[in-house]
C-alpha cells in the first residue's frame, strides 16, 4: 500500500509576530481602559439608607454650619467692653433686655451698652452682642437686672457662623465609605 502525503504548507508554519511595540501614550491609554473599562455605576439614596455606601462625588458645603453666630452656652448675651472692669470685688451691673433667646427663635431687640440678653445654648447671637457669660458667672439683681463678677473677651463661648462648616468647603471626597460620622455631616446640610 502506498500514501501519498502532501507536503507542509510553508505559510502555515510561520509564526505571526506577536511583539507589537507601543508608544508610552497609547500604552497608558490600554493600560486605563483595562482597569476603567466603564463608568462607576451610582444611584441617589435617602441619609437613612446611605449607611456603608461609598460616595460616587465630592459633596461640597452649599451653607455655612452654623449659619449665624451662636451660643455655646446658658447665659447672657453682652458687650465685652461692659465688662471689663469686672471682678469678684467689683461687680457690673447690667440691665436685661425684654426677651430670652432660645434655639430657633430670632432676636429681636439689640444688646446696647449696659445690657444683656438672656440666652440658651444654640441660640442665636444678638446684634450689638459679642461674646456670652455664662449663667454661673452672674448673680440676679432684682427682676430686670444681673451682677457679673467676671470679664469676658469678645468671641467668649461664641461659635461664628461657618465656624462647624463653611460654604464651598469640601466635607466628604468621592469614594469616602458613609459612616456615622458623616452622616452627622450630611445631616446638617439642607437637601
Amino acid at each position: 500500500m502506498t500514501m501519498m502525503t502532501k507536503s507542509p504548507d510553508r505559510s502555515a508554519l510561520e509564526q505571526e509576530q506577536f511583539l507589537e511595540i507601543l508608544s508610552r501614550e497609547e500604552a497608558l491609554a490600554r493600560f486605563e481602559a483595562a482597569l476603567f473599562p466603564r463608568g462607576i455605576l451610582s444611584e441617589a439614596r435617602k441619609l437613612a439608607a446611605a449607611l456603608g455606601a461609598a460616595l460616587a462625588e465630592d459633596v461640597v458645603a452649599s451653607v455655612d454650619v452654623p449659619p449665624f453666630d451662636r451660643s455655646n452656652v446658658d447665659g447672657f448675651a453682652v458687650r465685652s467692653a461692659d465688662l471689663a472692669p469686672a471682678g469678684e470685688g467689683a461687680p457690673v451691673r447690667l440691665a436685661l433686655n425684654g426677651e430670652i433667646i432660645h434655639c430657633g427663635t430670632a432676636p429681636t431687640l439689640q444688646v446696647v451698652a449696659g445690657t444683656a440678653t438672656p440666652i440658651a445654648t444654640g441660640g442665636p447671637l444678638p446684634r450689638g452682642a459679642d461674646a456670652v457669660v455664662m449663667v454661673e458667672h452672674t448673680q440676679p439683681a432684682g427682676l430686670d437686672a444681673i451682677d457679673v463678677r467676671r470679664a469676658v473677651l469678645p468671641g467668649q463661648f461664641v461659635s461664628y457662623a461657618g465656624s462647624d462648616i463653611a460654604r464651598g468647603e469640601v466635607l466628604l471626597r468621592a469614594g469616602t465609605l458613609i459612616g456615622s460620622r458623616e452622616i452627622g455631616m450630611l445631616a446638617a446640610l439642607p437637601r
